[in-house]
């Protein structure tokens, strides 16, 4: 970058704005974007980069990082759309930051290691790691051993924020004590001990690595190149770097990128939203986006992008003075913000303002229609009343709530009762049901034993009965065999009429679920959203009058409804944690009251940064359902009406 300011790259098909221009011809070494929602961050660092390729700097020296192959895609397009060629876009480094790590880890470790893209490929070393750690240490501690796929589940996004935070590399790990490190990390014994058996199995321990799970790569060569300044020589040096999404940044991640800032003195250009901090359980912070970055590039320049081009300038007012922070629109477009009230007390009626509302949008037979939940149990309401309502309808990284554990856990106890589990037709669905007894039944069974009673069961339904007699019978867990031997019988002694919501309740109470969840959830928060939903399910039941004898027949029905429709359907259901980067046409919030959106226990910026992320993904309406008692009212209500006036 020289010293003429003025602008030498002309995109096509775009006028920058002041904002952008400022950006694209900004003379200091680390340049930091504050921006908004669709304040079009990806299509400013193309032009960034297009200046500095424009102004005659190697297209093989510049460096591009984002977090995701979506928004890899996505910078290379633009950078097309404005016009710099194919065969120079082809000469660029554009990649995840786990991506490039495993590349640049190549040429200190001289073979490819396995790389293991999702939690099914790293299940069999999760449950090895467990093995261990059980023949290891049982004998010394009193550990808690869960071979369900839940429990792998949230080992794998633990041990994903650990290592995203770097905590093992904490210099005082080494010279703690165990109850030390347990509480200097916040983890269990038996997460820490089969976190660090895991970790000696992928050869992390030792050096050798054998094999990595997303975000390894990143971690291990941090860790690599900590303490080893003529290691950091080797790493490629870029004289121009770019990085979207800051605002996902965790420490592993944003030494990786110091490095490589200093390592080839580059011009550095991010952008990022602090008011987009969602995903702290991967150890992001708006820390790194704020005082992080100041405290390593004290002479770094800010510069804002403030202005939308996805939603128009009644919702961009209206997000400013939630986050108090400056918000317009670039478009002259109105965003259309309604706020439809419900009645509070009544358990359906949320749902209910939901379907008027698609039906008075249109939007049941229309593309571009998003219903966002804060978490999973809420999906319970909203799924069954479009199923109700004949409502074709997706799931956007979510499993229907037919699929939870716990309610295939109530699937499987109303089954052996009836002693139908052919009723529910589907092998592997038996499977995930016979897990999901095992689960809160919290039979301690190895994960071996587990896999072969779940294809037992997938294949012979009749099996599901010796289940019952078998394995409750010689659980050393007796106390929660007996409750759960006590539940199926409970369900036997009632006649097939009975209604099942009543049953269930008495279940639900007999078995002291909610204390269930919370000893078989690592996670509290997941806990409460495991009793929320089956409280919600449970009411459900109750509001439809199912009987026993038909409650099968009416999920399965269900059930098809959504495989029929899921991936293919134009009206989505998605958890806010899921789509940021996405946008619709149509955005519906529902159930926005107190402990239900903010949830209580849960960090209160954190919270208030996912309604700004769900809200700002409308482009032409956005639908917020709350109660018509203000004193029920999500506190987020009051801070819309008075920027809407």
């Amino acid at each position: 970058m020289n010293h003429d300011n003025a602008a030498q790259f002309t995109p096509k098909r775009i006028t920058p704005t002041q904002e952008q221009l400022a950006i694209q011809t900004a003379q200091k070494k680390i340049i930091v974007i504050d921006a908004n929602a669709g304040a079009a961050k990806t299509t400013t660092l193309a032009l960034r980069l297009a200046e500095a390729l424009h102004r005659g700097r190697p297209p093989e020296r510049m460096l591009a990082l984002v977090f995701t192959e979506a928004a890899r895609v996505a910078l290379r397009q633009r950078l097309l759309d404005i016009g710099v060629p194919l065969g120079v876009v082809k000469r660029l480094t554009i990649d995840t930051f786990d991506s490039f790590a495993g590349k640049a880890l190549l040429q200190f470790e001289h073979a490819p290691v396995a790389a293991l893209r999702n939690n099914e490929a790293l299940l069999p070393m999760v449950r090895e790691a467990l093995e261990i750690t059980a023949d290891k240490y049982g004998h010394r501690h009193v550990l808690e051993i869960n071979t369900t796929n839940a429990a792998m589940a949230e080992f794998l996004k633990l041990q994903l924020r650990t290592k995203a935070r770097l905590d093992f590399a904490r210099p005082e790990m080494d010279s703690n004590s165990l109850d030390d490190n347990l509480e200097l990390l916040g983890m269990s014994r038996t997460h820490y001990l089969w976190l660090r058996e895991y970790e000696s199995l992928r050869g992390a321990e030792a050096g050798e690595i054998q094999f990595r799970g997303p975000f390894d790569a990143t971690y291990d060569l941090v860790r690599l190149l900590a303490d080893d300044e003529p290691l950091r020589q080797l790493l490629p040096a870029y004289q121009i770097i770019v990085a979207d999404e800051l605002h996902d940044l965790n420490e592993a991640s944003f030494r990786l990128l110091t490095m490589l800032i200093r390592r080839g003195n580059a011009f550095f250009c991010g952008a990022g939203d602090k008011d987009q901090v969602i995903y702290t359980w991967s150890g992001a912070d708006h820390r790194f986006l704020r005082q992080r970055f100041e405290q390593e590039f004290p002479a770094l320049q800010r510069l804002p992008l403030t202005a939308s081009y996805r939603y128009g300038p009644q919702l961009a007012r209206a997000v400013g003075v939630l986050k108090n922070k400056p918000s317009v629109s670039a478009l002259t477009r109105a965003t259309v913000i309604e706020l439809l009230p419900y009645d509070h007390a009544q358990p359906q009626a949320c749902s209910a303002q939901l379907i008027a509302a698609l039906e008075d949008a249109g939007a049941a037979g229309s593309g571009g229609t998003a219903i966002l939940l804060r978490d999973r149990d809420q999906a319970i309401r909203v799924e069954t009343a479009l199923f109700q309502s004949g409502i074709a309808y997706g799931l956007v990284d979510m499993n229907s709530y037919l699929l939870s554990q716990e309610v295939l856990m109530l699937r499987g106890m109303v089954a052996m009762a009836r002693k139908d589990l052919h009723a529910i037709p589907a092998g592997p669905r038996r499977g995930e049901i016979l897990e999901a007894l095992v689960a809160f039944a919290e039979i301690p069974f190895t994960q071996s034993e587990l896999q072969q009673a779940k294809a037992d069961v997938a294949n012979y339904p009749d099996l599901l009965e010796g289940f019952l007699s078998n394995q409750l019978a010689r659980s050393s867990n007796r106390d929660r065999a007996a409750l759960t031997q006590a539940a199926v019988d409970y369900l036997r002694g009632l006649p097939a009429t009975a209604p099942a919501g009543p049953a269930l309740q008495h279940i639900f109470v007999l078995l002291g679920l909610e204390q269930t969840a919370r000893r078989i959830h690592v996670d509290p928060a997941q806990a409460r959203v495991v009793a929320r939903a089956l409280h919600g399910f449970i009411a459900v039941c109750s509001e439809a009058q199912v009987t026993l004898d038909e409650f099968s027949g009416w999920l399965g029905e269900m059930e098809e409804a959504v495989s029929v429709t899921s991936g293919k359907a134009k009206l989505v259901i998605a958890c806010i944690d899921q789509i940021k980067g996405l946008e619709y046409q149509h955005v519906i919030l529902p159930y926005l009251a107190i402990d239900e959106f903010p949830r209580s226990q849960s960090d209160a910026l954190e919270e208030e940064n996912r309604f700004y992320v769900a809200a700002t993904r409308a482009r032409e309406r956005l639908t917020l359902l709350m109660p018509e008692n203000p004193a029920y009212q999500s506190r987020y209500i009051a801070a819309l009406q008075a920027a809407l006036g």
